[in-house]
């Protein structure tokens, strides 16, 4: 497969996900891996090449019926000009300029952006709009009418509105978004939309002295400011948290804060806790640790707990 055109696609940087490797290489091969951990699954030691990895996972079909890589070329280009400034922030060192901070904002939103759950997520919200707006339709007698005549006059068919009401409230439909090049233009669209959120925080790094990072399929946590809960004074409250690699966090803030935070173990401890629970199924790491199992099992109870029927109702 042609170095453009690749087959297996990273939906995690693979640049990115050297940065969590287990400092200590693997003792037969010497080479530099990762701990990775997922709910129901035996922990195991991968190289970053294998970790979050889909096929064609930015790919769509064009116009001629062919497979475009588009999307993936998209993405490299990204990941390649931002690539001296996402080293800079590594090293500990934030961006001066406009420019640079244009550009690590704009790899943290691809970032979070760019994954299978927020293609579920974004997918999901257009499906719940769309359905929302058939319902409000339907029960609109006057709207539903004006719709139907509008169809006659398109088709050339009889639309008849009670007719139609009566069949969409007949049965039980799942609704599924299948339009890969639509989640692709989504997906460029939120990144501009998350950079100029995460332009208008401070930024600022987050230190682990004596402990590392890890991070996961999910490597950008957001947070609603107006739905944080209340802190004690002395306290700081993070809107947006981005593992930069196992030494060093960037965090996006609302409120008045340092440039640079150094955390304690207990405190990096506390922090991974968190992160680990909001990883969409696998959760990359520089160490094997018992909890980070159990976060990701109580994450997986909890989301099946909360999941709704998907079967629609008109």
């Amino acid at each position: 497969m042609p170095g453009n055109k690749p087959k297996a696609q990273h939906f995690v940087q693979l640049a990115y996900l050297e940065g969590f490797c287990d400092p200590v290489p693997n003792e037969k091969t010497r080479a530099r891996f990762l701990w990775v951990h997922a709910a129901n699954q035996p922990v195991r030691r991968q190289r970053p090449k294998e970790c979050a990895v889909e096929n064609y996972f930015y790919c769509h079909e064009d116009k001629s019926g062919e497979r475009s890589f588009l999307g993936e070329t998209f993405l490299a280009d990204l990941e390649s000009d931002s690539d001296g400034v996402l080293k800079a922030a590594q090293c500990g060192v934030l961006p001066t300029t406009l420019r640079d901070r244009y550009t690590l904002t704009g790899y943290a939103a691809m970032s979070f952006v760019r994954t299978p759950a927020a293609k579920r997520h974004f997918d999901q919200a257009t499906i719940d709009h769309l359905v929302q707006q058939i319902r409000d339709l339907v029960n609109d007698p006057l709207r539903h009418a004006a719709f139907c005549e509008a169809m006659e006059k398109e088709t050339g068919k009889r639309w008849d509105p009670e007719e139609t009401k009566r069949k969409l409230k007949a049965g039980r439909v799942r609704a599924a978004q299948t339009n890969r090049a639509w989640s692709l233009r989504q997906m460029a669209e939120m990144m501009m939309i998350f950079q100029e959120q995460f332009m208008q925080m401070r930024l600022l790094l987050l230190h682990a002295n004596d402990a590392y990072f890890l991070t996961s399929d999910c490597p950008v946590r957001v947070h609603d400011p107006a739905t944080a809960p209340l802190l004690r004074q002395g306290f700081q409250s993070f809107e947006m948290l981005f593992l930069l690699n196992r030494e060093y966090c960037l965090a996006g803030v609302h409120s008045p804060s340092l440039a640079r935070l150094e955390l304690a173990s207990d405190q990096v401890h506390k922090l991974n806790r968190a992160l680990a629970r909001q990883a969409d199924r696998f959760v990359y790491s520089p160490f094997d640790a018992e909890y980070i199992q159990d976060e990701l099992r109580k994450s997986q109870r909890n989301k099946l707990a909360a999941q709704g029927n998907d079967v629609i109702q008109f």
